[in-house]
């Protein structure tokens, strides 16, 4: 499917399925509520555990570097 990438850079997040509408609402947020990024996962209980695949994920396809 399209819409979720599986992290394949490390076996402690292979299984996890990115939410990509879990960070476009993350997002509308920052933008809305002026949160930073890791607010945003505050916000939206992001686990720890996930929270760097996160990030990635919205580094890489998200922002403009």
């Amino acid at each position: 499917m399209n819409s979720i990438l599986e992290d394949n850079h490390s076996t402690e997040h292979s299984d996890n399925i990115i939410n990509y509408s879990l960070i476009r609402n993350m997002l509308r947020s920052i933008g809305t509520q002026h949160w930073s990024v890791l607010k945003a996962m505050d916000e939206y209980d992001i686990p720890a555990d996930q929270r760097d695949i996160y990030m990635e994920t919205i580094a890489d396809k998200f922002f403009v570097s």
